[in-house]
């Protein structure tokens, strides 16, 4: 494909579509009313949904460059209205549970060595485990504008772009929002995330300072594959 747009297989494109077409079903509206025109519908601002799709089953395969660990595998496990479980399988199994809404998304629950295939949305599952725990860790906060900055439990986050491009493994994408990541008292380590429409996060670069060298780690996506479709 040419011109603005992914550059990606058809088989990915088919994948997108159908996030696409789901989050569209989600999308609210607001209903004004216009001097002799009755009512409209008016789109709401940015759903941030969009920014990590709902859809159980779905995973991202991502290479890695920079440290053993960079490569890594996310799969969305377990959804619910408000909620989603993702697990990323690199050098251990890590599972966080992320509430979702259209302003905010944000990891609640995180949890080290977890194999059992089980969900944890449900508080009451997460009651008494042992290496798990409650987070409070916001990923995306609207708006989505460039210099929108928020400090949640650990870091310090800003928007530092919203139509970025992005050449990766998997294809190029078009209006990619970045966010930084940083320590409030360490400006040696900063995280830059990249999150494309209907897609989620599709790339991952940490710049650090080591004896005065700058090092980089860097996780590309470089696959997708959809759960079945249920007929």
């Amino acid at each position: 494909m040419n011109g603005k747009g992914w550059r990606l297989s058809f088989s990915v494109m088919v994948i997108i579509l159908l996030v696409a077409l789901i989050m569209k079903w989600m999308e609210p509206s607001v209903l004004i009313h216009t001097e002799g025109t009755g009512v409209q519908n008016e789109p709401v601002a940015t759903d941030l949904r969009m920014y990590l799709p709902p859809l159980q089953g779905m995973a991202y395969y991502f290479s890695g460059e920079g440290m053993e660990y960079a490569a890594f595998t996310r799969q969305i496990t377990f959804t619910s209205p408000v909620s989603l479980q993702m697990e990323d399988l690199s050098g251990t199994n890590l599972a966080q549970v992320v509430e979702y809404s259209p302003d905010e998304l944000k990891i609640i629950w995180s949890e080290e060595e977890f194999y059992a295939q089980e969900s944890l949305l449900d508080s009451a599952s997460r009651e008494g485990r042992e290496r798990g725990s409650t987070r409070n860790l916001i990923l995306l906060k609207t708006p989505v504008e460039k210099g929108n900055s928020w400090t949640d439990e650990r870091f310090q986050r800003e928007i530092v772009a919203t139509n970025a491009t992005v050449t990766l493994p998997l294809g190029t994408f078009y209006e990619v929002v970045v966010v930084k990541t940083k320590r409030a008292d360490d400006d040696d380590f900063v995280t830059y995330e990249y999150y494309a429409k209907n897609i989620g996060l599709i790339k991952r670069e940490s710049v650090y300072l080591l004896d005065g060298e700058t090092y980089a780690v860097v996780s590309n996506l470089k696959g997708l594959a959809s759960p079945p479709l249920q007929l």
